[in-house]
């Protein structure tokens, strides 16, 4: 809960013509549980890894709205570009999972590396993580643009299809590495050939 609060307290707000207390980025909170366990063979290591994100995104702005200006207007852009990026990858996700269910085999290029919320969401975005999206909208009909954009983004998201699962990996421990490099070195130091 500590963490909770000090990136809240942290958050960058702002007033704008819209909003009196708008969120100035993206605000991202990621906790890893990492867990190893020793097999029978003792030179072997499983480690599981898991993942919570929790994302909360700054709105979409429009500089006429919100009337900002200098270093709003600038924030509102970096806002607005990752955004972008954001309903590119779940445009691109979304046709790709409609393809494959329609029969067709396509492999459209997915840009998770057009930003660093689409990268930082890779595996919440087509991944292996289970995921689970909150679409804020308002009954104002001040807002209706911004419902109806929030909406279709949110259709266009419920069409994702994660993989959830359990992943694990075996690593080599890092002691057997090293005797096994030792012991190459030895021969090939005593014979000239690796046998």
């Amino acid at each position: 809960m500590w963490f909770l609060e000090m990136g809240n307290a942290l958050r960058q707000t702002g007033t704008t013509g819209m909003n009196e207390h708008s969120s100035r980025s993206h605000a991202i909170l990621t906790i890893q549980v990492i867990m190893c366990s020793q097999s029978n063979n003792s030179s072997l290591k499983s480690v599981r890894l898991s993942k919570l994100c929790l994302v909360d995104l700054a709105g979409s702005e429009r500089a006429g709205k919100t009337g900002n200006t200098g270093t709003r207007l600038k924030e509102s852009s970096h806002i607005n570009t990752g955004l972008l990026a954001l309903g590119n990858v779940i445009r691109a996700l979304s046709d790709h999972s409609r393809n494959r269910r329609g029969g067709s085999c396509s492999s459209a290029h997915i840009p998770y590396r057009a930003a660093k919320i689409t990268r930082l969401l890779r595996d919440s975005l087509g991944g292996t993580a289970h995921t689970l999206m909150v679409a804020c909208v308002s009954p104002s009909h001040h807002f209706v643009a911004e419902t109806l954009s929030v909406l279709q983004f949110a259709s266009k998201a419920r069409h994702i299809r994660n993989s959830p699962g359990a992943t694990s990996r075996r690593i080599q421990d890092l002691s057997v590495n090293m005797r096994m490099k030792e012991e190459l070195i030895k021969e090939l130091n005593k014979t000239g050939v690796f046998t």
